[in-house]
């Protein structure tokens, strides 16, 4: 498809601040002040600044176009960005920190969905969407496997401030390349007024005084799948955390690098198979399959406690990860209005953002009060969330009356 290679890069850049402004900050915070719960603390505040502006910035692309919207949303981060890194270096109150924090996570617009809504502008069969949605979801993790190692290596090589500041600066590169691409950007469909809701006063509100009710409302599909994603960040950060603990009590540091990368190197395999290999499947079939076999796989991470054994089961635990993204974003994408699809794909990154900050503060009391092991008890539970809720949507979706394909 030309043009789509472009326009896949650019979004793919432009994701790299939403994995690498936690970590990067992280490392800012601990190196200033030795504190990494302080250093958590503030990280934790920009996610909840992405699941509150998040929504709001993807509501008013859709609404107003992502030609008006990208270039404020990027410097609305760029300028959050700064403010953050100054007060910490300069020793600013640390209330500030948290201000600025939120600022950084709530000017972040999510490049992801803005990428999707191109490929749903660009294909017009069901099967290449679902094909596309499966390659983003791949993009979705690699921007997780190479951002954080990368601002990691900068950040010791070079300081943390050069960390922090290479992730911004990237995403700002991938977003200008991916604003100057005018000839892909969906067009704006209009929208009732209840639809329209922009972050930081933008644009104008709409004349008419409207319903919170009808204004907030989540686009079709989002409310049964959330946590979903919710679930899925939650064993992310099971993963995470759990490879760094087992690799220090076996004391082998590099032990935590190839049980991530063996995890990721599975996610990706099977993003690259399963859009095709589940092009013809029902949408309602892809959740149903998928978040099954997640709810089945990944609770057997707690047999296996030896490392070597459960970097061979990560694997297989990476292969079953990736289908259950692509296949709640499909459903989402068939569900919801042209009018509101930016925002509807801006929500399962948010689900997992949260469920990767707070799966993090879980499972870290969890190890403390137990083992190293005691992550994957975490896991096993937010699988079975998975499994559950995905039944569910996949059953009412089932018995949802036939409409006409979108």
């Amino acid at each position: 498809m030309p043009g789509s290679w472009q326009f896949t890069l650019a979004g793919w850049l432009g994701r790299f601040a939403r994995s690498t402004s936690g970590i990067a900050t992280i490392l800012l915070i601990s190196a200033q002040t030795g504190s990494f719960t302080l250093a958590g603390a503030v990280a934790g505040t920009i996610v909840l600044g992405i699941a509150v502006g998040g929504p709001l910035w993807s509501r008013a692309a859709d609404a107003r176009g992502q030609a008006l919207v990208l270039p404020v949303s990027l410097a609305a981060t760029v300028v959050a960005a700064a403010a953050l890194a100054l007060t910490i270096v300069v020793g600013a109150p640390v209330w500030s920190w948290f201000v600025c924090a939120f600022a950084l996570g709530a000017g972040s617009l999510d490049m992801g969905s803005l990428v999707r809504a191109r490929w749903r502008r660009v294909l017009k069969s069901n099967e290449s969407r679902h094909t596309s949605l499966a390659l983003e979801a791949v993009n979705d993790e690699l921007v997780f496997v190479v951002g954080p190692p990368a601002v990691t290596l900068i950040a010791a090589t070079a300081g943390p401030l050069a960390g922090f500041t290479a992730g911004v600066l990237v995403t700002l590169v991938g977003g200008v390349a991916l604003w100057m691409q005018r000839s892909t950007m969906p067009r704006v469909v209009p929208v009732p007024p209840s639809a329209i809701a922009l972050p930081l006063e933008i644009v104008p509100p709409p004349a008419i005084a409207l319903p919170l009710r009808q204004r907030f409302r989540l686009p079709a599909g989002v409310v049964g799948l959330l946590p979903v994603y919710l679930g899925v960040g939650v064993v992310f950060a099971s993963v995470d955390v759990g490879a760094i603990s087992i690799s220090r009590q076996a004391e082998e540091p590099w032990l935590a690098g190839v049980i991530l990368a063996v995890f990721a190197t599975g996610s990706v395999v099977a993003g690259f198979a399963f859009g095709p290999l589940s092009a013809r499947w029902a949408p309602a079939s892809r959740v149903l399959v998928a978040s099954l076999a997640y709810a089945v796989v990944v609770p057997c991470l707690l047999v296996l406690q030896t490392p070597v054994a459960l970097a061979s089961l990560i694997f297989i635990a990476g292969l079953v990860t990736t289908p259950v993204l692509i296949s709640g974003t499909s459903l989402i994408a068939g569900l919801v209005e042209d009018s509101r699809l930016t925002e509807a794909l801006t929500w399962p990154s948010i689900g997992l953002s949260v469920g990767v900050t707070l799966g993090g503060a879980v499972v870290g009391a969890a190890i403390d009060h137990g083992t190293a092991y005691s992550a994957f008890e975490v896991a096993a539970w937010a699988a079975l969330v998975v499994g559950a809720f995905g039944v569910v949507c996949a059953l009412s979706e089932r018995r949802r009356p036939a409409t006409a394909a979108r």
